[in-house]
């Protein structure tokens, strides 16, 4: 009876120990299937193959801790892509300095034409309101209109994808010189356009004024009596008023194919070429005379100044203005 009791108790107790041997195995299993799991979606998470069963077994996956070599592999990737951002963050800053210190406007716009990136100078030649700047589009925020205008340097550079100038854009009365620059992708294809804004306003106004009284005082030299050419360093005629035309007989549309030294006498013509040549130095020549020669072959006698203008030391033009001596007064050779 008591060896019947303890065989009983015998196989209860092995059966038991199976039992829990097998339990056991169970939750090793699941373990190493969970550290392979998360091992292989951490190498797929770093653009690395997963682990195969034949690669590594169940006890080397477990001696080799994968989780931890991927770990500090990925503390390694994270602290790279720190140095990556704070060296991304520097150039940003830099870009950000730089376009801050020009002095015109800068934009870069996507390929819908919004704003991702402006400088504090577009802001002043513009209302813009800095808040809602970016995402905005261009045409918007800076031509205050939802159609794009005819003149659109943004459509032009998509339209032919290569850089565009526009001298004097106009835009509420204010002038602006606009340049635009593609950026494409190895495709070929505008992925960003940089726009630059120049106000020209000043300059368009000053140059406005200057044509006004540069026409001014070709009236007034137009109709005064005395006899004016202006020419440029090659002896083409700039300018002759119309005491001149009536005075050698030319029309108007002739003047261009004329060099100074056609309306010379010939007896002067030496003389007044060396002159050219002192005037050409920035010498200013007085009490000039010679002789002038008509389209129909007369010569008339003149005197009178010339100067010479200058740009940057360089010869313009020069400026002559003659009178017509009477019939019988002595005039000396080329003095012109």
């Amino acid at each position: 009876m008591k060896a019947f009791i303890s065989k009983l108790l015998g196989d209860t107790e092995e059966t038991q120990l199976v039992s829990e041997n097998r339990f056991l195995r169970e939750q090793q299993f699941k373990q190493v299937e969970y550290i392979r799991r998360k091992t292989n979606q951490l190498l797929m998470l770093m653009g690395t193959l997963p682990i195969r069963p034949e690669e590594l077994d169940d006890d080397t996956l477990i001696e080799t801790d994968p989780i931890g070599t991927v770990a500090d592999a990925f503390a390694q990737i994270l602290e790279h892509e720190k140095e990556l951002n704070e060296r991304l963050r520097m150039a940003h800053d830099e870009i950000q300095a730089i376009l801050s210190s020009v002095g015109v406007g800068i934009l870069l716009l996507d390929s819908s034409m919004q704003i991702q990136m402006y400088n504090q100078k577009i802001v002043e030649l513009f209302p813009l309101n800095k808040d809602s700047l970016i995402g905005q589009t261009c045409c918007h925020a800076v031509c205050g209109t939802s159609t794009l205008p005819a003149d659109c340097t943004f459509t032009r550079i998509l339209e032919t994808r290569r850089p565009y100038h526009q001298s004097d854009w106009v835009q509420s009365g204010r002038h602006f010189d606009v340049a635009g620059v593609p950026i494409k992708n190895r495709f070929g294809e505008v992925t960003h356009v940089v726009l630059a804004y120049t106000e020209t306003t000043s300059r368009v106004e000053t140059e406005r004024r200057l044509r006004e009284r540069e026409q001014i005082c070709l009236d007034v030299f137009e109709n005064i009596s005395d006899v004016v050419q202006c020419v440029t360093p090659d002896g083409s005629f700039l300018f002759v008023n119309r005491a001149w035309r009536e005075l050698l007989g030319y029309l108007p549309h002739e003047i261009s194919a004329l060099k100074f030294w056609n309306i010379i006498a010939p007896e002067c013509r030496k003389e007044c070429m060396e002159h050219f040549d002192i005037l050409m130095h920035g010498e200013r020549l007085e009490d000039v005379r010679t002789c002038l020669l008509s389209k129909d072959g007369q010569e008339i006698a003149v005197a009178g100044q010339i100067n010479c203008s200058f740009s940057n030391g360089k010869p313009i033009a020069t400026f002559g203005l003659f009178r017509q001596l009477e019939a019988g007064h002595e005039t000396p050779q080329a003095k012109s």
